[in-house]
């Protein structure tokens, strides 16, 4: 092939020509679609891949959490609850036989006065002389349980003796049972005094029972 000379443009017009008789071949349409699609598909794999991880790592920090044990050392002292500290309180039983002294007076209801000396049980019925039940002038024997009784109207009292751990004097009337109090002088002498109100002057009494703590009767007295 012969080119002309000149400045070029002779080169560039056959080159022109050259190029109009060369038909080109169809571009490969379908081997660009497969890649693109293949990059495609890798990309989608990758970030699924990559979202699974990250919501992955949350249940499994979430799951150790949960079977890890916890550090009480870390827990803050408040947080830390501890049964409250109860202080036992100790225990006294409290005797139903009241201990007075020597001629200390004892007011019963219906303003009755009862006191206790060595020799016996005193007592004085509102606006009357005191009276006086020994126990030294060898009626009763203080070996023997056993058990008196003096009823002035609606006052009932007595002596009660002779056993170890009285605890209850139960006078049985008409009306029902009264229970009643209890005095004996300290250091244990033996003997006490019981007295009780009725329910009314007329009432009559049926029995007089003395009882240990436990409801064991240690004499019983009746009187009709």
């Amino acid at each position: 092939m012969t080119f002309p000379s000149g400045d070029g443009s002779g080169l560039r017009t056959v080159l022109a020509e050259a190029a109009l008789d060369i038909t080109p071949s169809p571009p490969p349409l379908e081997a660009i679609a497969r890649r693109a699609r293949a990059r495609r598909h890798r990309r989608a794999a990758a970030l699924a891949a990559s979202g699974a991880a990250l919501l992955v790592a949350p249940f499994v920090l979430a799951t150790a959490q949960r079977a890890a044990p916890p550090d009480r050392a870390a827990v803050p002292p408040a947080a830390v609850s501890s049964p409250p500290s109860v202080s036992p309180t100790p225990s006294r039983s409290v005797s139903p036989v009241r201990v007075v002294e020597p001629d200390e007076r004892v007011t019963a209801p219906g303003g009755a006065e009862l006191w206790l000396t060595e020799r016996g049980k005193h007592w004085a019925l509102p606006g009357e002389p005191a009276q006086f039940r020994s126990v030294v002038d060898g009626n009763i024997d203080r070996r023997d349980p056993g058990i008196s009784v003096q009823q002035e109207g609606a006052f009932l009292s007595g002596l009660f003796y002779g056993a170890d751990g009285v605890a209850l004097v139960t006078v049985t009337t008409a009306t029902g049972p009264v229970t009643a109090s209890l005095l004996t002088l300290p250091g244990r002498p033996g003997w006490g005094v019981w007295y009780a109100g009725a329910a009314t002057g007329d009432t009559v009494v049926d029995e007089v029972t003395m009882a240990d703590a436990s409801g064991r009767t240690l004499f019983s007295l009746p009187l009709r």
